[in-house]
């Protein structure tokens, strides 16, 4: 059973969910996932039937759970300022509501006047800086490692930084922007890697210390960084 509507707007009405079969999963549970709503994983031999029913056992937990989803994206305000970690740039913002003298600096002028189409203006802003910087940056890590790749894709992902295909194709995060150059930098070598060794391999974790080492700390930061993606994009990315 799956909702279009908004997960938070009424959370005493009936409960809708996103139900999801994982070959990994030994036992039924309930997520509340990050400004996505209600998501239940099952086993692949759970008996479907049995979902409503686990989801009504729970159900005062789970609208709980919502609420305060629902309290987190209503105290969520568009920023005034772009601060990213990559160039170390900052970027004033301008909507088309405010009174912006001309000698107040440059800015980026947003001219839509609601929030959602800010708020898409806004990552459009972020993807086409990701193509200004990324491809040249990704070519020049490829030439001085020797590890080639077919081609280069960006996307704003909700749980992985990038990607490798079999076919040799690399996909960024364009998140990785809100992230210090010298990680972006492994991702990149972390990722070139993978078109030798398309799996974690010891083989792989060697040739990735040949091209970065000391790589473990840059591992461990795209691992506890999630936190500094801004919540006005991780809101209009689980929407």
């Amino acid at each position: 059973m799956k909702s279009d509507s908004d997960p938070f707007a009424k959370t005493s009405a009936p409960l809708t969910w996103k139900l999801r079969v994982s070959r990994r999963a030994r036992y039924a549970k309930l997520q509340i996932k990050p400004y996505g709503g209600l998501e239940v994983v099952i086993p692949t031999r759970f008996p479907r039937h049995q979902v409503p029913h686990l989801v009504e056992k729970h159900a005062n937990w789970i609208r709980r759970q919502l609420e305060k989803q629902a309290a987190l994206c209503e105290s969520i305000e568009l920023p005034r300022q772009i601060s990213l970690a990559f160039d170390q740039s900052t970027t004033r913002i301008a909507y088309a509501s405010d009174n912006i003298s001309a000698d107040s600096g440059p800015r980026l002028h947003i001219a839509a006047t609601d929030y959602h189409g800010r708020v898409k203006m806004l990552r459009a802003w972020l993807r086409k800086k990701a193509w200004t910087d990324f491809p040249a940056m990704l070519e020049s890590v490829a030439l001085r490692t020797g590890l080639g790749y077919q081609k280069l894709g960006i996307r704003s992902q909700k749980t992985r930084w990038g990607s490798c295909s079999i076919r040799g194709s690399i996909s960024l995060n364009d998140q990785l922007l809100f992230l210090p150059r010298a990680t972006v930098e492994y991702l990149m070598i972390h990722e070139l890697c993978h078109t030798r060794y398309l799996n974690h391999s010891r083989a792989f974790w060697e040739l990735v210390e040949v091209h970065c080492p000391g790589f473990h700390q840059h591992e461990r930061q795209l691992n506890q960084v999630r936190h500094i993606i801004p919540q006005w994009f991780l809101r209009d990315l689980y929407r």
